[in-house]
């Protein structure tokens, strides 16, 4: 064995050393969560005996329902935050001593508090307690490298404690007369008001809105007039949100319901991919709560005037006739995002798809919010291998969706993965993954087996995000970005990932061919 190839193999041998040492320490900081789910139920339980004792039965239930986000190993659920601030007063909690500690003057405080209000002040302390344990344990992640990890603890903290500064701080939010804004939001909020139709509006036209009526250039017109005017997308209504800019011409209630679809979006995929954009650094500076940007250092290519842009035309017609001069297959497509132009298009009607429309927004994101070091050389995208971590990060946002009070993404039965089952399982159809990552753009676009290429991949992808709690996540975003800056190679994902090719074929099959019992009813062409 030559110097050279020891030496290669040495090296090799050290990174997946690190790899493993990552993932044990990953498995360490999940210990620490679960020790703490221990404590908090205990406590919990203590709390509903006490409601019990003082015949408190409707309390005792509410107290039961603290830490009880839902859990899957298919699928990520994200609290949805509410924006109105939920304890007027959270320190007027925490600075309170237990009545049970003893003191006189607790004593005399816990006699004259009724049941009920002594049971506010127990429940919201526990909430508060819990919440900064969270945080602390968010934080202990970051430190270590586990930034994905970290923000699925941060969005615990939040969901005991809605109003949790720091947390909140770190998703870019800011406390204004009693609201939790974005920075555009508290923009807006200084002349105007939210309207969920309508979107903001100074307060003196929401009531002539709701009327019917119509502004523009200065005067008040009536809603056929303002319909005649953005009869044509390039004079659509345009709404601005805190990212992206939606321009359409079917009505302006549309064009504020797709801005806020697209935000949701924006909002699950920088949490589940900050890493993309960010260093590790810049990542525990914000947790630290330092001023510094997150992306203090790198450009995000972003689109128009710094936010995405999105056109979403009233029907398919219109939609064709616009793009069909440059892009004759555009008729086959419910949606498209075009590179070149920094927009992604859709149109209303039976054949929206909510889906692909999350689906084409995530190409943008990732093409516009990569990060671009100064200087940078250019390349083509299109030449690098690993594509199919293109599509099939793209296939898993479009099981993108709202269950009760959180965002619900993956899911070992959605639609994307019940093919990608079927066609392991049941039809034997699986492309080795160092074979499919040779694959360009090209090569895999015109691949004779290309559609069950897209199931494939986004089976990999579920795989990836979610086999063995997690523990590839970082390393997904990691090989995105490579692949986003033109740093991608064919060996890129083990390197990344610390396991060879023929070990992750094994892991998928394994993952994939769970549960085959359900499959029985169903076929694949």
């Amino acid at each position: 064995m030559s110097r050279f190839v020891r030496l290669l193999t040495m090296f090799a041998m050290m990174f997946v050393a690190v790899v493993s040492v990552t993932a044990e320490d990953l498995r360490a900081h999940r210990e620490r969560y679960t020790r703490f789910q221990e404590r908090y139920e205990a406590e919990i339980m203590k709390l509903i005996a006490w409601c019990k004792e003082n015949g408190l039965a409707t309390e005792a239930e509410k107290t039961r329902a603290l830490n009880s986000t839902p859990t899957a190993e298919d699928r990520a659920y994200i609290g949805i935050l509410p924006q109105e601030v939920q304890i007027k007063n959270p320190d007027a909690y925490m600075s309170r001593k237990s009545a049970a500690q003893g003191t006189r003057k607790n004593k005399e405080k816990a006699t004259e508090e009724t049941p009920q209000k002594e049971w506010e002040r127990r429940f919201s302390r526990l909430q508060l307690q819990a919440s900064n344990q969270l945080f602390k344990l968010s934080q202990s992640a970051m430190e270590d490298g586990h930034a994905t990890y970290a923000f699925e603890l941060l969005m615990r903290t939040l969901e005991e404690n809605p109003d949790h500064t720091a947390a909140r701080k770190i998703l870019g939010y800011e406390q204004v007369d009693g609201l939790w804004l974005s920075p555009f939001e508290k923009q807006q909020a200084r002349k105007n008001v939210y309207h969920p139709k309508f979107g903001w509006l100074p307060p003196k036209h929401v009531e002539r809105y709701e009327n019917g009526e119509r502004f523009f250039k200065g005067k008040w017109i009536s809603p056929e007039q303002d319909a005649a005017i953005h009869f044509d997308i390039e004079n659509g209504w345009t709404v601005e949100t805190p990212h992206f800019t939606v321009v359409t011409n079917h009505s302006l209630a549309v064009a504020v319901h797709i801005g806020e679809e697209v935000e949701v979006l924006y909002r699950v995929w920088k949490q589940f991919f900050l890493r993309f954009f960010a260093t590790d650094a810049q990542l525990k500076a914000l947790f630290d709560g330092k001023t510094a940007s997150a992306t203090s250092g790198i450009e995000p290519g972003m689109g128009t005037n710094g936010k995405h842009r999105v056109f979403f035309f009233r029907n398919q017609e219109n939609y064709v006739k616009y793009l069909s001069e440059r892009y004759p297959q555009v008729a086959q497509s419910c949606g498209i995002y075009i590179i070149e132009d920094r927009t992604s298009y859709f149109f209303a009607g039976e054949n929206f798809d909510r889906a692909t429309m999350f689906h084409e927004v995530t190409h943008q994101l990732f093409n516009e919010l990569r990060p671009i070091p100064r200087n940078a050389r250019a390349f083509d995208l299109t030449k690098c291998p690993n594509f199919w971590m293109i599509e099939g990060i793209s296939t898993y946002m479009e099981s993108l969706h709202d269950e009760g009070n959180y965002h619900v993404i993956g899911g070992f039965d959605t639609p994307r993965l019940l093919a990608a089952r079927i066609r392991y399982t049941k039809d034997n159809f699986y492309i080795p993954l160092e074979e499919l990552s040779a694959l360009n753009t090209a090569e895999f676009q015109t691949h004779p087996q290309m559609v069950r290429l897209y199931s494939q991949s986004s089976g990999l992808m579920q795989f990836l995000l979610h086999a063995d709690e997690g523990q590839y996540r970082d390393g997904v975003s990691d090989i995105l970005r490579d692949i986003y800056t033109g740093k991608s190679v064919k060996n890129t994902i083990p390197r990344r990932l610390g396991r060879s090719f023929e070990e992750l074929d094994a892991e998928y099959g394994k993952y994939i061919s769970r549960n085959q019992e359900e499959l029985k009813q169903w076929e694949m062409e």
